[in-house]
């Protein structure tokens, strides 16, 4: 039988050593069984209270390419220290008639009752012993915490560590008074960084600060001498747990040495959140191409904007991200009408002119890389919407600037085309002639066909350089049952 070893630490008292003694016992016992260890799979300092690994998710999806008939660990707290995360992953191979052994006990069928009663017992001590650490370190940090003392992690700008304690950076300092003064003044975030710039001042990381770091820093209690320590419930277990705020956080004012007076501090708050009302007050604007243009002069994103002329006269654009976010972009603003309306222009002239039976030979040669790479774009979707559900946690727990709601609508973007991707189901095909009887209707409808939809259908990226911008078409097959 064709074997996968598995193999997992995850405290600093466990080591190399430990995952070769545990592949050792689990060489021993396939040699024992007649069994062929054909795949190795190992994840060092990688908690088992989530399945949030890499090599054992990249088991799972070998398991279900059919690459070995058997997963062997050393124990079951190797796999898992959940017991939802244990049976789930049973039952998962079970389906797919995938074997599960460990060499210190003995595991029957997943749903022989008696079986069961013991994988679960095991599960379960293993868990109540995560459970009671658990409580014990949150209870060790959390009387750190009380006395204001540093708990990991990077330091705000403007404060170094010192023996576990807040200490102001003063050259750093001078600049986060620079940042909350100007902006109490009515200076906006691209005037703020273009005078932060020539100070040379970067974020604690060696990044250039930008919109969004501007946005933290002006809502940072610390600096004002509140410390505060788990506001809200972000992880359990290593899990997403919402980001609801904690009943029991920690909020110490006078904790640490101010940098920002209380008087500059409100004039800042209070102008936010009106900033904050305005932004939830304005119309939406639309933008087609929102996700799909890549910056030819730096490889970042392009994003919709609005400007609004003294008579009131609304132009949208399109402008590179690092233009506006850390200023290290010169990329030329594009006007959103002009390019889509060319982009229309060269789909409709695309769909006129083009030899059907060769773009349906190459739209089906995408199709099946396409097939062979769905594992890695369902990680990707799952991916995203958890990245889409923890922006729109940032945007309700009150953190809003332009940058972020240009990230969810590119998210939002990505997520629909991976869901067209997907939609179709893993046994189901597409022929040539479906894709040549789309295309032919298309053309032969194409004014009648919103451009939004024209879009959507058969343009996958635009690079837009400073003396040509390049459309990258392909073809999406939602009508025939799926996408390409």
């Amino acid at each position: 039988m064709r074997a996968a070893a598995y193999a997992r630490f995850s405290t600093e008292r466990q080591n190399e050593n430990s995952i070769d003694t545990q592949l050792a016992a689990i060489s021993r016992f396939c040699m024992q069984e007649g069994h062929n260890i054909v795949a190795t799979y190992i994840d060092m300092a990688m908690s088992g209270t989530n399945t949030e690994r890499p090599d054992f998710q990249r088991m799972v999806d070998d398991a279900d390419a059919k690459k070995f008939d058997c997963v062997v660990v050393y124990d079951i707290t190797r796999l898992s220290r959940d017991i939802v995360d244990w049976f789930s992953f049973r039952k998962s191979m079970r389906a797919l008639k995938v074997e599960v052994h460990s060499t210190t006990e003995q595991l029957g069928a997943v749903d022989d009752p008696y079986a069961f009663i013991s994988e679960a017992l095991t599960v379960s001590m293993a868990q109540h012993m995560v459970l009671q650490t658990r409580q014990k370190s949150i209870a060790g940090v959390a009387q750190k915490a009380q006395q204001g003392l540093f708990l990991g992690g990077v330091p705000p700008l403007g404060y170094d560590i010192l023996d576990g304690r807040y200490v102001i950076n003063n050259r750093e300092a001078e600049a986060v008074r620079l940042i909350f003064s100007n902006y109490a003044s009515g200076l906006s975030y691209n005037a703020i960084i273009d005078l932060i710039i020539p100070l040379g001042i970067r974020g604690k990381k060696g990044k250039a600060i930008s919109k969004s770091s501007l946005s933290a820093i002006l809502k940072n209690e610390r600096y004002i001498g509140v410390y505060t320590w788990n506001k809200r419930e972000v992880k359990y277990m290593g899990k997403w747990a919402g980001g609801k705020k904690n009943p029991a956080a920690v909020r110490i004012s006078d904790a640490i040495p101010a940098i920002i007076d209380i008087d500059t501090w409100e004039k800042v708050q209070k102008r936010m959140n009106n900033n904050r009302q305005n932004a939830s007050n304005k119309a939406k604007v639309e933008y087609l191409l929102a996700g799909l243009i890549e910056c030819g002069e730096c490889g970042g994103t392009f994003t919709g904007k609005t400007n609004t002329s003294g008579k009131g006269y609304v132009t949208r654009y399109y402008a590179c991200n690092n233009k506006y976010r850390t200023r290290t972009c010169k990329a030329q603003n594009i006007n959103a009408d002009d390019i889509e309306t060319a982009v229309v222009a060269q789909i409709t002239n695309y769909l006129q002119t083009a030899d059907f039976d060769k773009i349906a030979d190459e739209a089906m040669k995408e199709y099946e890389r396409s097939k062979k790479a769905r594992p890695v774009k369902e990680k990707e979707l799952d991916r995203l919407r958890i990245e889409l559900q923890n922006c729109l946690n940032a945007i309700k727990g009150g953190v809003m600037f332009p940058e972020l709601n240009d990230e969810v609508n590119s998210i939002r973007v990505r997520i629909s085309e991976l869901e067209d991707i997907l939609a179709l189901p893993k046994n189901q095909l597409i022929s040539k002639q479906a894709i040549i009887e789309r295309l032919k209707k298309d053309a032969a409808d194409v004014d009648n066909i919103s451009t939004r939809q024209l879009i959507k259908s058969y343009v996958t990226k635009i690079n837009a350089h400073s003396n040509e911008i390049v459309i990258t078409g392909g073809v999406s097959m939602d009508s025939c049952g799926g996408g390409i």
